[in-house]
């Protein structure tokens, strides 16, 4: 059976650091932990509303490109899926989750290494413009 070129191109990417995205995160986890103080909540709800917060900035920064990002490499080619981790020179293999997703200007990888969930979430300036368009591309046809 012949694969048609839509899916059988490859996709290698090393995304650029964004710090400006993390800015922005830890600014939106900031308003969101500071909220149930603003709003008068009970103070053990709000202390609880606020470390969900926190929780959700450290899981959010573990997903943005940069020094503090596990993943480090993305390949998908008719080999299958592989990444590099951070720290590593070697790709392992990996499977593409459920939870990945493609948005014009966005895209959420979502990958399954080991037993371990990672993932980037990658805004379109993090890649060269023909990566991040062949990356949604192969989202769209993977998922």
């Amino acid at each position: 059976m012949r694969h048609s070129s839509m899916t059988s191109f490859a996709v290698a990417i090393e995304p650029s650091p964004q710090p400006r995205l993390a800015a922005a995160a830890l600014l939106a986890h900031l308003l969101a932990a500071a909220s149930p103080w603003f709003a008068r909540c009970a103070p053990l709800l709000a202390a609880a509303l606020t470390a969900i917060a926190i929780a959700g900035f450290v899981a959010t920064l573990g997903r943005i490109p940069g020094r503090h990002c596990a993943l480090a490499a993305f390949t998908l080619d008719d080999r299958g899926c592989r990444v590099r981790l951070a720290g590593n020179d070697d790709f392992v293999p990996a499977t593409i989750g459920n939870g990945t997703r493609a948005y014009p200007a966005l895209a959420f990888v979502e990958v399954l290494v080991a037993g371990r969930r990672l993932g980037w979430l990658l805004p379109r300036r993090s890649l060269p413009r023909a990566d991040f368009r062949r990356l949604k591309a192969r989202i769209r046809l993977s998922c």
